[in-house]
């Protein structure tokens, strides 16, 4: 069975990430904002609840300046009722969700100080996930971070970095391919070599592919084995014909999502959308073929 979700935002309901500049930051500022986008992220859960849906991507931005020194981290006594009320929702629904920091979250930054602002943002989301008392198969996706004119050291930096994670962090993370620095074929290698599951994302494979004479299906196997007793996730989006290679799409393109469907609908497997319609995606795919979830 293949199941499909979204991410961050339901273009229907209101934003569960709303912030605002740090310049106007105050503890009751954080406070009252956050508790609007915890109350709509209930909302957009119940949505996707009633229309079905069981895989969803948590917004980082979740408790403005979640990870920044300014924010005192008083958000996780406030709102420890909420979060587990959320989390009781989400496991009782059958729902999968994830998270997934922003591009500054780079682990194999070479700047050591940067690093520790990357280590509080892990906190941060493996907090968010934590008060909810959630399984480690809700995973936190990572990618691999920059080259830096050196791709072999960066890579070499990164397996150090992420095994001198402390197993909190680490035993939430999933390492995904990119489009630019870190194949499909490197991120395999390196969760093979540290044991954290692997996210295919089909778009970047075909912006920078890897693998040659490996079938996207036979590359799904193959990460799959990275996934140990959990339920394997991929990524799937379109390219924008307007934009920048590496751009993602406004929708999926039901026909070409066919295609592959053809070729993997027998596996089990969660499929992240990354198109800028968000739910309107899922439901379009659910209709064309029906054996979706």
């Amino acid at each position: 069975m293949i199941r499909i979700g979204y991410a961050g935002v339901n273009t229907e309901l209101p934003s569960a990430g709303k912030t605002f500049r740090l310049s106007g930051y105050s503890e009751e500022r954080m406070l009252e904002v956050s508790r609007g986008n915890i109350e709509a992220l209930g909302e957009i859960l119940r949505w996707n609840d009633r229309h079905g849906i069981r895989l969803f991507r948590i917004t980082s931005n979740l408790i403005p300046f979640g990870s920044h020194p300014v924010n005192s981290g008083s958000w996780k006594r406030v709102f420890r009722r909420d979060f587990e009320n959320l989390g009781y929702f989400i496991r009782e629904s059958g729902m999968r969700v994830s998270m997934h920091p922003g591009q500054h979250t780079v682990l194999n930054t070479p700047d050591d100080r940067f690093f520790e602002s990357v280590l509080k943002d892990l906190e941060y989301h493996d907090a968010v996930m934590s008060l909810m008392g959630l399984g480690r198969d809700n995973v936190i996706v990572v990618h691999g971070g920059g080259g830096y004119g050196d791709r072999t050291g960066s890579l070499r930096r990164l397996r150090s970095r992420i095994n001198g994670l402390p197993d909190r962090y680490a035993g939430r993370l999933a390492l995904e391919n990119d489009d630019r620095v870190f194949t499909a074929s490197v991120i395999h290698a390196l969760c093979r070599q540290t044991g954290l599951p692997g996210i295919l994302d089909v778009f970047h494979h075909e912006v920078l592919p890897s693998c040659s004479g490996t079938s996207t299906r036979e590359l799904i196997i193959k990460f799959a084995t990275t996934w140990g007793g959990f339920r394997q996730k991929i990524h799937y989006s379109d390219q924008d014909p307007d934009k920048r290679k590496g751009s993602h799409s406004q929708s999926v393109n039901v026909s070409a999502f066919g295609t592959l469907l053809e070729t993997i609908g027998d596996l089990e497997l969660d499929i992240m959308l990354e198109a800028k319609d968000k739910q309107a995606s899922v439901l379009a795919l659910r209709e064309a073929y029906p054996e979706l979830k």
